[in-house]
C-alpha cells in the first residue's frame, strides 16, 4: 500500500476555504446589523418580535459554528500539510538529498510576495499618469513578482472585456485564483475600504464597481502603503456611494 500527499493541493484548499470562511464573516456580520426594532411589529404584537429576535439570534449561532469548524478543519488539514513537508525533507535529508521545498517554493512563493508585488506596481507607476482600468498591468506585476502559475500558464488581458469581464473570471473560479496566486477575501458592497474586515494590505489586488448612477468606471489597483493604489501611476478607486468591491490577496 502506497500513500502520497499533496501539500500544494492541501494548501490550495485551505486558501480556498480560508477565502469562504471570509466571506462567512461577512455574512454573519450583515445578519447581525439586520436587527428589526421592535417597534416595527407594533401592529402584530410582541410574539413576533420576539420570534423574530430568536430567529435571528439561532441563525447567527448557526452560521458561527458552522465558520469554526470551518475553521478547525482548516487547520488540522494546514498542520498535515506541514508536517508532511516536514517529514519529506527529514527523509531526503537522510539520504544525502538537499533541503527540499523546492516545489513549494515554486508554487507558494516566499512570505515576501505581497510586498514584491507592491514594488512592482510602485516601481513601474514611477512618473506615470495611472491607468485605473487596465487588468493588463496588474497581470504583469503579479507575473513579476512570481505568483501562482503565470511563469508557465499566462494569462492573456486580451481574453477579458475590461475589469468587469476579469472580475467575473477571478471572483467565480478558485483555480482562477490559483492560476494567478491570490486568493479572494472579500467581495460586497461597501461605501469605502474601511467596510472591508480586516482593511486591504499593502499588495491586495483591488477591484472596485461602482454601483448605478455614480458616474464612476470600473477600477483595479495594487495597493501600496498609506492608502495609495498603483496602476501604472497612482490611481484614485473612485468609490462614490454604494459600490461593488472585491479584494484579492497575494498566496504565500
Amino acid at each position: 500500500m502506497e500513500y502520497r500527499a499533496q501539500p500544494e493541493a492541501m494548501r490550495s484548499t485551505v486558501g480556498n476555504v480560508g477565502g469562504i470562511i471570509v466571506q462567512g464573516i461577512n455574512v454573519v456580520s450583515d445578519l447581525e446589523r439586520t436587527i428589526i426594532a421592535p417597534v416595527s411589529f407594533a401592529a402584530l404584537g410582541g410574539a413576533v418580535a420576539t420570534a423574530n429576535a430568536s430567529m435571528q439570534s439561532y441563525q447567527v449561532t448557526a452560521l458561527r459554528k458552522l465558520l469554526t469548524l470551518l475553521q478547525q478543519v482548516n487547520d488540522l488539514v494546514k498542520r498535515s500539510a506541514d508536517e508532511y513537508d516536514a517529514a519529506d525533507r527529514a527523509v531526503a535529508g537522510a539520504y544525502g538529498g538537499g533541503n527540499g521545498g523546492g516545489l513549494m517554493a515554486k508554487i507558494w512563493g516566499t512570505p515576501h510576495q505581497a510586498s514584491e508585488l507592491a514594488t512592482a506596481a510602485i516601481r513601474d507607476s514611477a512618473g506615470a499618469a495611472g491607468e485605473p482600468d487596465s487588468v493588463g498591468n496588474v497581470l504583469r506585476y503579479l507575473g513579476d513578482a512570481g505568483l501562482g502559475q503565470l511563469g508557465e500558464y499566462p494569462v492573456a488581458a486580451a481574453r477579458f472585456h475590461g475589469v468587469t469581464d476579469f472580475n467575473d473570471w477571478l471572483g467565480g473560479n478558485a483555480d482562477n485564483q490559483a492560476r494567478i496566486g491570490v486568493i479572494e477575501v472579500y467581495a460586497g458592497t461597501a461605501r469605502g475600504f474601511g467596510d472591508v474586515p480586516g482593511g486591504v494590505h499593502s499588495g491586495d489586488v483591488v477591484v472596485v464597481e461602482p454601483g448605478l448612477f455614480t458616474g464612476g468606471r470600473p477600477f483595479i489597483g495594487v495597493a501600496g502603503d498609506g492608502g495609495l493604489f498603483y496602476n501604472h501611476g497612482v490611481v484614485d478607486p473612485g468609490i462614490r456611494g454604494l459600490a461593488n468591491v472585491s479584494v484579492y490577496r497575494p498566496a504565500s
